[in-house]
């Protein structure tokens, strides 16, 4: 099986003051995907024109020949996931597949006509051959009362998503939602968690996507709150997931970058949006920018190695 290969795509500018991870994706054979002038449309959330347009600039600048690990930029975009698994379930030619996604954020409220960084995980959960979808590290309170926060709670009930959060709502040692619940990794133990999700993947095709929030401060600079997984468990995490599966597909969000938004009643909404959801104070750009790229790094050796 041949590795994948490492796909900058830029929509934000947040890789690219990282020059010791652009060189070392050079070096795997990186390609790159020029979509800056798309970004402001596409960023938090996007009508479909916008997403129509990135979906054809990927198919003419970077045609889909194989398994990709692509590095979108800020967690802003992390709807981009459902145009990337589609193009490596097309190139894989297998299905079905295993989602496997790392977040602190369920990513599943209802959201109409378009797609939001907070809304793609239940229309991934419908795609043509996605068996399942399993969240993991979760800690942000959008899983607190979700029905109440407009999470769309069919894909639960349906048995599409499964959510393992790293700390339940009040400590609990699980989380519970309507007939369904999870075990939380705190209350397990790392090590115990990862059998756990090893077992909860019954295909042989995995991709895996991950927002940089899941990680601990320490490990990441977001343009979002975080959770607190360690970056050596999160690797630990997808050498269990990947272990005897085929890894189609990956990509990697969460680089902080100053926020731009386009269009003049969308810039408004979003803007507004950010304010609610989105930390106030930016971090320094030098600190986050060394923090992010030790962590894209020690992910794509990761996620390349898997893919072996």
């Amino acid at each position: 099986m041949t590795r994948l290969r490492p796909l900058l795509l830029s929509l934000d500018g947040g890789l690219e003051t990282q020059a010791g991870f652009q060189a070392q994706a050079a070096d795997a054979g990186a390609r790159r995907v020029e979509a800056r002038d798309l970004g402001p449309a596409l960023r938090l959330w996007t009508r479909p024109p916008a997403f129509a347009a990135l979906k054809q600039r990927l198919k003419s600048d970077a045609p889909a020949n194989g398994g990709d690990i692509v590095f979108a930029g800020s967690g802003d975009f992390h709807h981009v996931t459902l145009l990337l698994l589609q193009r490596a379930i097309e190139a894989a030619g297998v299905q079905p597949v295993t989602l496997v996604h790392f977040d602190n954020h369920p990513d599943w409220v209802k959201f109409e006509n378009g797609v939001h960084c907070g809304s793609w995980v239940a229309r991934a959960s419908r795609l043509a051959g996605v068996s399942r979808v399993i969240s993991v590290g979760l800690c942000s309170g959008d899983i607190e009362k979700p029905a109440a926060k407009g999470a769309d709670l069919t894909i639960i009930a349906d048995g599409r998503v499964e959510i393992f959060p790293f700390n339940a709502p009040a400590n609990a040692p699980e989380l519970v939602i309507g007939d369904k619940s999870w075990p939380s990794i705190s209350s397990l133990g790392e090590s115990a968690f990862g059998d756990l999700l090893k077992s909860r993947i019954a295909t042989q095709a995995v991709y895996v996507t991950i927002d940089k929030d899941v990680l601990a401060p320490a490990d990441a600079v977001t343009n979002w709150d975080q959770g607190v997984t360690r970056l050596d468990f999160l690797v630990t995490l997808i050498q269990r997931a990947c272990a005897n599966t085929r890894l189609i597909g990956a990509d990697i969000v969460g680089d902080w970058s100053p926020p731009h938004y386009g269009g003049v009643l969308a810039k408004a909404l979003k803007r507004a949006e950010a304010l609610l959801d989105q930390p106030w104070r930016a971090p320094d750009r030098a600190h986050a920018d060394r923090v992010n790229e030790r962590a894209n790094l020690i992910l794509l050796k990761a996620l390349s190695e898997a893919s072996a």
